[in-house]
């Protein structure tokens, strides 16, 4: 049997969704890239500047340990969004929906409803898709054969990401179609 690649060893250590805690190692270009981050384990995590305050100096400094919601693995990072508000930019929106929508969303599609979706997007370099259903998106990860923009699938809904905004899907069927 061949031994997983790291990108799918990552998925299973750390699942997109999953509050976890790590230790801000460091800050490469204070306020240009983000801050990298120790997990206790490989990969490394990340948290884009994009989602930090504004100004470096109310960045977490290096030594600080906090929690973390698992956003995306790229091969060899995990991409992470801090979970304690300090350490966010004020800015920051964890989706374009609103308290009220992301109810409404929730209750539309409780955890195990399952939904027909399209793939609307591939990233073949961290081998992830994008699926629509109604006004709804998920990003999934996938292994095998590369999923093809405009063919449709079922998928069933796992969790609710709070913190996010987001409901995470697995596919129903073994392929879309």
């Amino acid at each position: 049997m061949l031994e997983p690649d790291k990108l799918d060893a990552a998925r299973r250590r750390f699942p997109v969704g999953e509050h976890i805690t790590g230790q801000v190692v460091r800050i490469p270009r204070p306020g240009a890239i983000g801050l990298l981050v120790d997990l206790g384990q490989e990969p490394e995590g990340f948290v884009d500047v994009l989602v930090l305050p504004h100004e470096p100096a109310d960045w977490p400094p290096v030594g600080t340990v906090t929690t973390f919601e698992v956003l995306q693995h790229r091969t060899g990072q995990v991409r992470l969004l801090p979970l304690d508000e300090r350490f966010r930019s004020r800015t920051y929106l964890p989706s374009s929906l609103s308290h009220p929508e992301w109810l409404s969303i929730k209750a539309r599609f409780p955890i195990g409803a399952v939904v027909t979706a399209t793939v609307t997007r591939v990233f073949v370099s961290n081998r992830e898709y994008v699926v629509r259903f109604e006004d709804c998106w998920s990003s999934l990860g996938w292994n095998g054969e590369t999923p093809k923009v405009g063919t449709t699938g079922r998928y069933t809904v796992t969790r609710h990401l709070d913190d996010t905004r987001r409901l995470i899907l697995a596919a129903a069927d073994s392929n879309p179609r």
